[in-house]
């Protein structure tokens, strides 16, 4: 089982590989980072135009509508202390503290998670799921 936060889903999304994402789960919250990748894109590095921009919120919303989603709801203290202690935001805390409950492999692409993750669970990131075969 993976969690996959929200670098890692933008990043397969980008290389067309969303496959992988069915091997496991992301949080409520990936939507909204998601979007924020969308936006920062077009908005502030102007790599994306308006209509490609259009498009790839269009296909994110698809995806995350088929990924199972999970919530940190009910874990809210865990998190918070998490994040204190490894010095990681709320929104990577949460997906961290969500691989440890489930004893699942978190993916990412952010290496700060990957670093700190690495102290509780085996992490990848996107490019090692994909060369040990996660699907394409």
């Amino acid at each position: 089982m993976y969690v996959f936060d929200a670098s890692a889903v933008v990043n397969l999304i980008k290389r067309g590989l969303t496959s992988p994402l069915t091997d496991g789960l992301t949080l409520d919250l990936a939507i909204y980072e998601c979007l924020n990748v969308v936006w920062k894109e077009y908005k502030l590095l102007r790599k994306l135009d308006e209509e490609t921009a259009s498009s790839f919120i269009k296909i994110i919303s698809d995806v995350l509508s088929i990924i199972r989603m999970d919530s940190i709801k009910g874990s809210e203290n865990e998190v918070f202390d998490l994040a204190c202690r490894e010095g990681l935001t709320i929104y990577d805390a949460s997906y961290l503290h969500a691989s440890m409950k489930m004893g699942a492999t978190p993916i990412t692409d952010d290496r700060k998670l990957k670093e700190k993750g690495s102290k509780y669970v085996k992490v990848l990131s996107t490019d090692q799921l994909i060369q040990a075969g996660g699907r394409k």
